[in-house]
């Protein structure tokens, strides 16, 4: 009788679990299967939302393996390009409950500045709208992975998400909103891939959507250093977008659409110190006049070097400044008066265009360190080389194993004499608030002596016979790939 009466408690309790998780399988809105499925949705339609772009990046970062397998050239569960843990919390949940150890959620797309924000690796077509718009719309959109982790750090695609967050001026709180939350195929993925081999007049027959030549043109001039995404926008927006800068004023009258091929950066000089370079600055500014600021991140009012651009186009500017991670470059009018004259230099005048924020970590992810559950990190801290290692909880040995292995850095990637070195044991444990998000690893850190300058490299090596496991990419190096 004791065993029936188990039988039966077993049989209602999987019957809860069963309809719980239906539940809220049934808050998902249906499976975009095509590019022409994006068309009917609201996710990233509005000007200055970026999910399209995110969409986009994560397509070309995505792979088919042999067995028929999607995988990720990156690590979501070590924070890479921003990438969050994400609980599926909300209530009511936007996606299915998950079976017991069958993957995790990992959210991507939030761009506010924090001082672990590893989406500024996102390329800037990605954040380009989010550092130009002061509207609530422009951080909604997020894409949200299901992985399934396999050894040697490798993941496997289950489910691809796209969802966004509720409005502000609602009272629905900060989650995911399931009305708009829906399940990406693969094959939708695939046709983003495959946007770069197909020929504009193919569009018609594919797609059944008619195309203005004239308005892809418009979108291939400010998009088509990124194959296919121009494509993209013309297909799922039917040309109701018109890119032009919504940081402007409703005063201005620089509401241009060449503001978006204004192209704004910081990099690192010989010495140490922050680089200012610009480029695709069009006529009609150049003659009235702009020079280039440099502020501490997105969100500071900070000054803190400037120059004028001189009537060129492009160009760059040492500054004094160490670089740091979140430093911007703004682009203003640059006001000449009275005071210009008596040699004082010119006032800053009205924004008009926001650069990226400056990427701590190279826009490059860790790199593995072989053999181990453990990776390597380039980046800088007031202007000094310094490395982080990423070490998985599970690793609870590496203490032990790492014992006399040491990081090196190197002046570049051809020398073998490293310029100075810490022990890895010697590292410090990293606190920061939001390390709670990254539940499966602990992170060290150490700033070294060494000026970081393009070329510097770190390397990690294992004891004595043990030789190099890792090395990251050379800072700042002149050729990097176009999906980072």
């Amino acid at each position: 009788m004791l065993m029936k009466s188990t039988m039966v408690g077993r049989g209602i309790l999987g019957c809860f679990i069963v309809c719980l998780s239906l539940a809220s399988v049934s808050s998902i809105k249906g499976t975009l299967s095509s590019i022409k499925d994006l068309k009917g949705i609201e996710f990233g339609h509005t000007s200055p939302r970026h999910g399209l772009m995110l969409l986009h990046w994560l397509a070309n970062n995505i792979y088919n393996d042999n067995n028929g397998n999607m995988r990720l050239n990156f690590n979501p569960a070590r924070r890479d390009y921003g990438f969050h843990f994400y609980r599926n919390a909300d209530n009511p949940r936007p996606l299915p409950i998950l079976p017991h150890q069958r993957g995790s959620y990992y959210s991507l797309g939030n761009l506010v500045h924090n001082n672990n924000n590893d989406a500024l690796a996102l390329p800037d077509y990605v954040t380009q709208r989010f550092y130009n718009s002061r509207g609530p719309e422009s951080n909604r959109d997020r894409v949200i992975l299901r992985v399934r982790e396999e050894e040697s750090n490798q993941f496997i695609v289950d489910e691809v998400y796209v969802t966004q967050h509720y409005p502000r001026n609602g009272n629905t709180g900060t989650g995911y909103d399931p009305d708009n939350t829906h399940l990406v195929s693969f094959n939708l993925l695939t046709q983003i891939q495959r946007l770069t081999t197909i020929g504009r007049n193919d569009i018609p027959r594919i797609y059944n959507v008619e195309i203005n030549h004239n308005s892809l043109q418009e979108l291939e001039n400010i998009w088509g250093h990124t194959p296919g995404l121009a494509l993209l926008l013309a297909i799922v927006l039917s040309f109701t977008f018109r890119a032009q800068s919504c940081r402007v004023t409703s005063q201005s009258t620089l509401k241009h659409e060449d503001n978006a091929l204004i192209k704004l950066e910081v990099k690192t000089t010989d010495i140490g110190k922050a680089r200012i370079i610009w480029s695709g600055i069009p006529k009609r500014l150049l003659d009235q006049g702009v020079m280039v600021v440099l502020h501490r991140n997105n969100n500071s009012k900070s000054k803190l070097d400037r120059s004028s651009v001189g009537g060129q186009a492009s160009g760059s500017y040492n500054t004094s400044v160490p670089p740091n991670p979140g430093l911007q470059v703004r682009l203003c009018k640059e006001v000449n008066n009275w005071w210009t004259y008596l040699g004082f230099g010119s006032t800053i005048g009205e924004e008009i265009w926001r650069g990226s924020e400056f990427h701590n970590a190279n826009r490059e992810i860790p790199v593995d360190i072989i053999g181990y559950d453990a990776s390597l990190q380039l980046f800088v801290k007031d202007g000094k080389a310094c490395a982080r290692l990423y070490v998985k909880k599970s690793f609870t040995a590496w203490k032990k194993m790492f014992n006399n292995s040491w990081v090196g850095f190197y002046s570049s990637e051809g020398t073998l004499d490293h310029k100075t070195w810490q022990w890895a044991v010697k590292f410090s444990e990293e606190s920061c608030s939001d390390l709670e998000e990254i539940p499966e690893y602990d992170v060290y850190v150490y700033k070294s002596s060494m000026t970081m300058s393009p070329g510097v490299q770190a390397r990690f090596i294992l004891e004595k016979s043990g030789g190099e496991k890792a090395r990251t990419p050379p800072w700042e190096r002149l050729v990097q790939s176009q999906s980072l």
